[in-house]
């Protein structure tokens, strides 16, 4: 069924080749895309394989259930002050400096948001047809797929 699948979707998007009309500045949204799936897929990982690889262990990067504390104060006896924030910022607006998962979230939602901004410079405020934004959305899809494959299944198997 796959095969069948994929033969398709190969077959349809040769018989619209020469009939789409891509965003002329898809060429720079995709590559935010393969990096923003990157983040996602090295933060799943991070998340669900963290002893898998090894790799966060030789990098020094405390497994989640221990980084969490990195925000909060602790106190001299060892307990963490949760809701006393370790430096101004490091529960909200700088959340992103004090875990692995929070970086890679911040990236992930900023290359994101980069691709939003690229992609919409590139459309100006002509309308097109379904079709096209489909093809545009399907190469943005692939390029986040790829990222994430490159990260989660390659890097942290």
């Amino acid at each position: 069924m796959r095969l069948v699948l994929i033969a398709w979707l190969v077959s349809v998007g040769f018989s619209l080749c020469g009939q789409i009309k891509l965003n002329k500045n898809l060429k720079y949204a995709a590559p935010f895309q393969v990096v923003a799936g990157f983040a996602d897929g090295t933060n799943q990982a991070y998340l669900f394989h963290y002893h898998n690889s090894g790799l966060f262990e030789k990098w020094n990067i405390k497994p989640n259930g221990e980084a969490w504390v990195n925000k909060w104060k602790i106190d001299p006896d060892g307990t963490v002050l949760v809701g006393q924030e370790r430096f101004f910022g490091s529960s909200t607006f700088l959340v992103f400096t004090t875990d692995f998962h929070h970086a890679t979230r911040f990236v992930e939602n900023r290359f994101n948001e980069g691709t939003g901004l690229v992609y919409a410079i590139g459309h100006g405020a002509k309308r097109k047809r379904v079709i096209d934004y489909l093809a545009d959305f399907g190469v943005l899809f692939i390029s986040r797929s790829i990222g994430f494959h490159a990260s989660y299944s390659l890097i942290f198997k």
